[in-house]
């Protein structure tokens, strides 16, 4: 387990709620904010390994959400805590639906016939599938799968992070799954993620997806932010193939109509939505018919 360190960052005051939305997509439990003078300064405990790579990443975010906004990150000591003994506490096996289970490495959870189990080694809590927009991406895949069926053709999931997502794709059948990030140690940790999950077949790319074709596929799952989803949202759409499924996830409530709209400026629909503790998940397809707004018979993906 990387130990783990505090991170300062202090930024202009309007530049503090998209930042804010960055450190929640890395999931580290909390996110401390003190407003002072036009200035916004954010405290954040975050794995070591997650925090060699935070002034690289959110530089890159800042850059695609088109924020200028100059910052100072400072990493201090964190207070002394048994890190790996509260992960083991607190990192319990997480059953979606029927069919996958997500446990620690260290776990054996009680099985059931045809159940899928997923071994992720927490970081800080990141990619481990406890967060809201996480388990709604991963209920939908299945749900996915089962509507295309067994052979649901390919995926791509933008932003993989741990990889979570696109190792669950790759055990429901989805082939060839392709999990981008621009950041080495999320593709580092991917790649020993789907090793550990006998997913080798997963091509993991460290790249930006702007610049990185990669084919088009019937579904492409991008767990990230609101403001890295409407930069990217021209390349996600472009990465579908049609009649494609988008899922878009790591939003904040109050974002949601931000997204929605530009979905529809860009000629899609929404099909499904789900939102808890704050956050919410979104899944678009192409809208369909003259008007280009009647409702479907159903809404599954």
């Amino acid at each position: 387990m990387d130990p783990v360190v505090q991170i300062r960052l202090v930024l202009p005051s309007e530049a503090a709620g998209a930042v804010e939305e960055f450190l929640w997509s890395l999931e580290p439990g909390v996110v401390a904010v003190v407003e002072n003078h036009g200035e916004s300064e954010l405290t954040v405990p975050l794995a070591e390994a997650v925090a060699a790579g935070l002034a690289a990443g959110l530089a890159d975010f800042l850059a695609a959400a088109g924020i200028d906004a100059p910052f100072s990150l400072r990493t201090e000591p964190y207070p002394e805590r048994d890190w790996q003994a509260a992960f083991r506490q607190e990192f319990t096996p997480l059953a979606i639906g029927d069919r996958l289970v997500v446990a620690p490495t260290w776990w054996e959870p009680p099985l059931w016939p045809g159940a899928i189990c997923l071994r992720i080694d927490p970081q800080m809590a990141f990619g481990t599938g406890h967060h809201p927009t996480t388990r709604a991406c991963l209920a939908w895949l299945v749900e996915r799968r089962d509507n295309l069926g067994p052979a649901p053709g390919g995926l791509i999931d933008a932003g993989c992070g741990s990889g979570l997502l696109a190792i669950a794709a790759h055990h429901l059948g989805f082939a060839p799954v392709v999990a981008i990030d621009n950041d080495p140690i999320a593709c580092a940790t991917a790649r020993a993620n789907a090793a550990a999950n006998h997913a080798a077949a997963i091509a993991v790319v460290d790249g930006d997806l702007a610049t990185t074709p990669l084919g088009k596929v019937p579904t492409v799952v991008a767990n990230l932010t609101a403001s890295v989803i409407l930069a990217l949202l021209p390349t996600l759409l472009a990465s579908l193939s049609p009649g494609g499924l988008l899922i878009l996830a790591g939003i904040l409530a109050e974002r949601e109509t931000e997204v929605a709209t530009a979905l529809a400026a860009a000629g899609q629909r929404v099909v499904r939505h789900t939102a808890a503790d704050g956050w919410v998940a979104l899944a678009s397809e192409e809208t369909r018919g003259p008007l280009g707004n009647e409702p479907r018979a159903d809404h599954r993906v």
